[in-house]
Order: C-alpha cells, then structure tokens, then sequence
C-alpha cells in the first residue's frame, strides 16, 4: 500500500472526464460489522481506483448534424452528464459549443431569465428531469421543439417537448411518453422525417391556396352576375363539372417537387397568410372572370336594359360553355404560377402534376366538342371564341406571375 496524490488523482479524473469517459471512483475500508453504517463510515478509504465507461456516438451522426443546421434546425444538448463530458460529446459530433449552462444556474434562475439562458446557450449539463422539462417549456414559447432520449430520465421531457422522439431500445417509459419511436437508430431517419413533413405541408398548403382562391373567385363572380342576367351563367350540372376537372390535376399536387427555400426553415398554419393569398388571388381570377363574360357578351350582342343584361336563349350555351371552358381551364394553368414563389420555369413540378394537367385540360376542351357536349348543355363554340378564352388564359397567368411577386414582398410567409 502507498500514498496516492489527490491532485494527481482529480487531475486524472478531469482527463478521463474530458475524454468522454463516465467515472466511478472505487475505494474500500475495514470495519466492523455492525447494525448501522453513517457518514464517518465513509471517511478515510483506501482508493483502488476508476471504473470507466464510454457511450460514444455512433459515428454515421456527424455527417448528418450539418444537415439539421441547413434545415434551420438548432440543436441544443441536454443532459446530465458532467460538462466536460458534454463538451467531449459535442466536439465529436461537430456541434459549436455556443454556451455551456449547468444545473445550478437552471435551477436559480427566473422564468425571463431562463429564456434568455436558453436562447443563448446550446449546451446543458447536469440537468435534472425537471430541469430538462422548464428548458424545453422556455424554447416552446418562441419555437417547435423536438426532443430525442431513450432513457427514464427522458421521459418527462419526451412529453413535453412539441415532437417527443425515443427509440425501440428506449425505456418503456421514454417509449411510453414519446409520440414517434424510431425503429432504427439513425438521425438520417429524422432527417428524412422532417423533410417528408415539410413537403406534405408545402403540398397541402398549395392545394388550399389554389383551391380557395379559385372558389372565391368563381363564386364571388357568380353572385354578382347571376342578379342581372336573364339567365343562369352555369347550370348546377356545369358547377359539379368544373370543381371536378379543375380539382382532377390537383389530386396529384402530393407528388410535386418542393423548392429548396421551402424546406430551409419550418413552418406553421397562419391563417392570415392564407386570407390575404385567397382574396388576393381570388380577386385577381374574378377579374378574369369578368373580363371573359364581358368580352363574350359583347360578341353575342347581348343586350343592356337599365341593371339587368338580357341574351337570347339560343345563345346562353355559348356564353356557359365559354365560361366553364376559361373556369377550368384558368384554375389548373394558375397552379403552375402559385405553386412557387419562383417564375414558374425555375421550379420544376413533378411530372405527374403536369401530366395530370394536360390529360384534365385536354379533357375539358374534348367534352365540349365531344357528343357527350349535349348531355351537359354545351355547344360546339366557333374557334374564334376558343382563342379569346386562351388570350384571357394567357393575360390572367402572366397576371399572377406579376402579381406574386408584389404579394410576397408585401405579406410573405
């Protein structure tokens, strides 16, 4: 037995510490057996020395902590391992150690002061579940957070955090709080999750948009037009028909190809944004709408008597099937301009959008010089009123192109 020297001893620790390894110190003692042991029981023991364990990254997760950050993604460490085993932990993995905040200053300081603390600083150490739980409650006031953990410590975090993420090898009580268990160990799995979710959004939100804007559109012009003619502008058989074909291409819009600037940073439903797009939009495909009918009225000659447009009966299928021909038609040409935020030809859409485009587009025109045109009260039109409509087609997505870029600058999203 000899003397060992206690700063040699501590020095050593903090090199195992900073190398990543979790220690134990061993050390023993001979007393006598008795009932009860106490603190001076554990006083002046012989060290033998260090149990050392390591749980190192897996080594794919470097390559993929960049990718989170291109994706507007912060990560920020929390744990309750030493904080030099955190900053070992972060080095491996690439991550810039922005800040380092421990258990003490967590738990002293203020609601205010912990939101500060927790924007400032990416690294925590020492924290408690509680304290795992008060971090993630600061960042959900100004973010979605995410929380990833396997173990029983986890748990309280898992559920508080907006997306709790744990493992198939996790706890039954992290699996237990988590709202997606992966079943491989992989943040390329993550990573794919997000961009998935990004896109299924993008999508959706371009669907609503194209389809509200369009229906206010149609609508708005119905019910300021129907009061003043002598008769319907659309049959109730032709309305069904237009939201059919126009909706037809948008049934693949879950297929189209996301522009890189949407999957850079998340989103959430604002549904101010999503107002201003439909009325802004819907005012622009009312416009069109109402430049078609007054064109088309003009060249049937119809005539004007105080507030109310009269047209002769066998000239009222001309003006229907010219409208429901510039309704469908405009609503899935307009999508190929406000599906991005791009000109139209520097984004790409899938291919299965824009064959389903041309197959509904070529369909609509096809029923209206098809023997199937009767059944739904449409006429053979001359083709000169064939290309006004695809004139007005052309203004009204040169229009929106123009128009996207003022609204975007104005309102973004």
């Amino acid at each position: 037995m000899f003397k060992i020297n206690k700063k040699e001893i501590e020095k050593k620790y903090e090199d195992l510490l900073k190398n990543g390894y979790r220690v134990i110190a061993l050390a023993y003692k001979k007393i006598a057996k008795k009932r009860d042991y106490g603190e001076k029981d554990e006083r002046d023991l012989v060290f033998l020395g260090f149990l050392c364990f390591i749980d190192p990254p897996k080594f794919t997760a470097k390559e993929f902590i960049p990718k989170f950050k291109e994706l507007g993604i912060e990560i920020k460490v929390l744990t309750g391992d030493h904080p030099l085993i955190a900053n070992k932990i972060a080095q491996e993995l690439g991550i810039e150690v922005k800040g380092m905040v421990t258990s003490e200053k967590i738990e002293n300081a203020s609601e205010e002061e912990l939101e500060e603390i927790v924007e400032k600083n990416n690294i925590f150490a020492r924290l408690t579940p509680q304290q795992k739980v008060r971090i993630i409650s600061a960042l959900r006031k100004k973010h979605v957070v995410g929380f990833l953990g396997d173990g029983v410590n986890d748990a309280p975090a898992l559920k508080q955090a907006d997306v709790g993420i744990s493992v198939e090898s996790a706890t039954d009580v992290a699996k237990e709080a988590a709202d997606i268990i992966l079943t491989r160990k992989s943040l390329r799995i993550i990573l794919e999750g997000i961009k998935e979710g990004r896109r299924t959004f993008s999508n959706t939100t371009k669907y609503i948009l194209n389809t509200v804007s369009a229906n206010i559109g149609n609508m708005s012009t119905l019910a300021l037009l129907s009061p003043v003619l002598n008769f319907l502008p659309l049959l109730p058989s032709q309305i069904l028909l237009t939201n059919l074909l126009s909706d037809g291409p948008l049934l693949s819009i879950s297929t189209d190809s996301i522009d890189e600037d949407e999957l850079r940073k998340p989103k959430r439903w604002n549904i101010k944004f999503l107002r201003n797009f439909s009325l802004f939009f819907g005012g622009i495909s009312s416009f069109f709408d109402f430049v078609t009918i007054i064109f088309i009225l003009f060249l049937l000659q119809a005539n004007i008597l105080f507030f109310s447009i009269y047209l002769p009966s066998e000239k009222q299928n001309i003006f229907r099937t010219c409208w429901f021909l510039e309704s469908v038609l405009s609503e899935i040409l307009v999508t190929f301009a406000i599906r991005t935020r791009k000109r139209f030809y520097k984004s790409k859409p899938s291919e299965i959008l824009l064959l389903a485009s041309v197959i509904f587009g070529l369909v609509t025109i096809f029923l209206v010089y098809s023997p199937l045109a009767s059944f739904f009260n449409f006429v053979q039109i001359d083709y000169s009123f064939l290309i006004l409509v695809f004139i007005i087609l052309a203004s009204y997505f040169f229009v929106a192109e123009v128009s996207k870029t003022i609204f975007y600058k104005k309102f973004g999203f």
